[in-house]
Order: C-alpha cells, then structure tokens, then sequence
C-alpha cells in the first residue's frame, strides 16, 4: 500500500483514536490478546500468547510501515487513554487485507466496528485502494456482524481451511469494493467519517 506521508498516520473517531503502538506496551498486547477467549477466534495466534510473542509482534510494525505502508493501529479510548485492542491493514496498492482483535472486556461496545469503518474509509479515501478483504474462523460469527457492517460482502466459506491447534477450521471470506464503500458511505456519511490527525494537531476530516 502507498503511504500518505512519512509519519505514521493517526485516525480520530468519536470515541477513539487509532495510533501506532508503542514497543513498550507489549505486556497491555499480551493481557488483550492472551485471554483465552480472544486467541480462539484468530487465526495467526498461538496458545499460551507470552509478552515475548507480543514484543516480537510490535517490533515489525515500524519497519512494515516503513517498507510496505502496512498499518497496525492501537485502537485506544479517547476518555480513558487505554489501549482496548487493534485494527490492521496491508496489501497491494489496489487490494489489501484488514484484521482485528479487542479485549474481551471491550466486547460488545461497538469498537470493532467504529474502527473497522475509520480504516475501510481510509483506505478508499487516502489510499486509493480498489478493494479490501478480510476473515474470520466460522466459530465466530460476531465478527461476520462486524465485518458486514463495514460494508462488506459474503464471498464464500472455505471447509476444513484453516489448522490451529491440532484442528481445522472452516473460514468465512468478505470484501468490499470501492463502489459498495461509496454506496454505504452515501446511505450514513457520519458512520464513516474520521479525522487524520498529523504530528498530534488535526489535519483533515473526512
């Protein structure tokens, strides 16, 4: 993907801000994203997750941004400044791909999909991009929800895909194109919107 500027870019919504993270939170990546409850439902996620592996994950953020453009957001609250899970995004300079994880605790609240819209609207908006995919184990329907609320279409579901765990899983595929993006941004423009933020000030709002 094609970056809009040297610096990491930082996007606003209402009640979050989706930041690069630092190589310092590693043990806030390993409490979200260890519980049990939460690593079941990724694909790329091992069992026992340690700080280790949380630390090993940061340390390629930089460097993929660098080279590549790819995107690893912290999605943080805003009124409570805490890190409440996570929202990537990378790919090619028309398609891309996205995932995401939140805290158990954080279930529920509508997060996922308020950052997903901000990252899909970024990506048809600032990047350019054709078309964005993403995925999710078929044991977990919650994020099919989520996903088809970004706007995203049902593609097909691929049986006994997926191994994790001395099992395999089927796999349930999504995407949306730039022209069903602008159809939903059309019929709820303020679902959608974000502001980008530079260097800490507001840069622009879309």
């Amino acid at each position: 993907m094609r970056k809009v500027s040297s610096a990491y870019p930082v996007l606003q919504t209402p009640r979050l801000r989706l930041r690069p993270f630092s190589p310092d939170e590693s043990a806030e990546v390993k409490g979200l994203v260890g519980d049990w409850e939460v690593a079941s439902t990724l694909v790329a996620v091992r069992y026992p997750y340690t700080e280790e592996m949380a630390r090993r994950w940061l340390s390629r953020h930089g460097p993929g941004y660098e080279s590549s453009g790819s995107l690893s957001f912290a999605v943080e609250e805003r009124a409570t400044g805490a890190v409440v899970g996570f929202v990537g995004m990378g790919g090619g300079d028309t398609d891309a791909g996205m995932g995401y994880w939140f805290g158990r605790r954080h279930w529920g609240q509508g997060y996922a999909t308020e950052a997903g819209r901000a990252v899909v609207a970024f990506g048809f908006e600032e990047l350019g991009l054709e078309r964005i995919a993403a995925s999710h184990l078929s044991h977990n329907p919650r994020s099919g929800s989520v996903l088809r609320k970004l706007g995203m279409r049902h593609q097909r579901r691929r049986l006994h895909f997926v191994p994790k765990w001395e099992s395999h899983h089927d796999k349930e595929e999504y995407a949306v194109s730039r022209g069903d993006y602008l159809a939903a941004r059309d019929r709820d423009p303020e679902a959608f919107r974000y502001v980008r933020l530079e260097s800490g000030c507001e840069a622009s709002a879309r």
